[in-house]
């Protein structure tokens, strides 16, 4: 549903503040002019090793049109705050236990709000998200390779456009907003420097020794990211929805689905005709090869895969045997030709858009992913 989020708490609705400048509580000043100063407190070392999650806070004070503004930023993962990791979704009725959490959160760090003025808080930028899960051995990076053929820098406004990580994340943005899709399972083994989730706690990065362990998870995630509340009101208001939510309106399933099928149907969708059909390259045999069998061996796997590259080349199956002729007997021939029956069995089973069916399934239903289940 939705993971990062960023509200502001007005100065007059908190109680309990800390003196920002007083760095023994990890506030520390980052700029200060005569109109304007910021500080940062971000979760400590003892916070963060608690083994709860905390958010990450800014003060600022600023003066305009001769009065002044004084107001705390906090941001934080929802879905960490309550399970440690975003790898499990968040739900609806979820919201008590979130503003519960982040209420203590922010007492422990030395702020003092009611849930009221964190329910009512207004929102400057919001990360929707969803983890859908691949069946019928398709990867996240295949399918994100698949997704890389779509020119989605020209579909949309963004300025730049990255595939990165191997094919396991692609990224498009601008400084206002950014799509991201990327292999959940995989990046939770990433260092900071490398992983799309640059905020991982301890219990997360656990995470991927034991889904490889039960080989349970193939995960692909997409993220519509709007930074900055200009655009993230254009998008509602074109959604149909209101502007200037409070964090319990943004708190909705509705719209977080509305806005990644938007981001969805613009950017893939409608750039998708005859785009995933069955493709003939020996790397694309391949590929669907290990689809339908991920079992096979990678010697075998490529053997099968130039087999049938061989018999579409030229002349076919009988040039090949032509060429064969000279090395080997009738008997040598005869496996050859059982297995390229084999392998072409096999690709009988690939369904080119079925991948591309799951998504739209998972969009369309929408359903919190939990590792052990709902």
């Amino acid at each position: 549903m939705i993971d990062t989020v960023i509200i502001s708490i007005p100065k007059d609705k908190v109680v309990n503040v800390s003196n920002p400048a007083n760095e023994t509580l990890g506030w520390d000043q980052q700029s200060k002019t005569s109109i304007y100063s910021k500080f940062v407190r971000n979760p400590t070392k003892r916070e963060k090793e608690s083994g709860d999650y905390f958010p990450r806070l800014t003060g600022i004070k600023r003066q305009t049109d001769g009065r002044i503004d004084s107001f705390i930023k906090v941001e934080f993962s929802v879905p960490k705050l309550l399970y440690m990791n975003n790898l499990d979704e968040v739900k609806e009725c979820d919201f008590k236990l979130v503003i519960d959490a982040l209420k203590d959160r922010l007492l422990r760090m030395g702020i003092g709000v009611s849930e009221k003025y964190l329910s009512y808080a207004p929102v400057s930028a919001v990360h929707f998200s969803k983890n859908i899960q691949l069946t019928d051995g398709y990867t996240s990076q295949f399918v994100i390779t698949e997704l890389n053929k779509v020119d989605i820098r020209k579909s949309f406004d963004f300025t730049k456009t990255k595939f990165m990580n191997d094919g396991q994340c692609l990224y498009a943005y601008t400084i206002s907003h950014s799509f991201v899709v990327y292999d959940k399972v995989a990046d939770l083994k990433k260092d900071e420097k490398r992983a799309v989730d640059r905020d991982q706690t301890l219990y997360q990065r656990n995470l991927f020794d034991e889904i490889k362990k039960e080989e349970m998870y193939e995960i692909i995630r997409f993220e519509a990211r709007l930074s900055k509340k200009q655009k993230m009101n254009a998008l509602l208001n074109k959604l149909g929805f209101a502007q200037n939510p409070t964090f319990e309106q943004i708190f909705s399933k509705n719209i977080s689905q509305a806005v990644l099928k938007h981001y969805w149907q613009t950017l893939v969708k409608d750039n998708s005709i005859l785009l995933f059909s069955f493709a003939s390259g020996p790397k694309d045999i391949l590929k669907h090869i290990l689809i339908v069998n991920p079992k096979l061996k990678p010697k075998q796997a490529l053997y099968f895969a130039s087999l049938i590259s061989m018999t579409k080349d030229g002349n076919g199956t009988r040039e090949l045997r032509s060429i064969l002729k000279k090395y080997s007997d009738d008997r040598t021939w005869y496996r050859i030709k059982e297995d390229i029956r084999e392998v072409t069995m096999l690709l009988k089973k690939v369904r080119p858009r079925d991948w591309f069916d799951q998504i739209e399934l998972g969009l369309r239903e929408f359903n919190s992913f939990k590792q052990n289940g709902p």
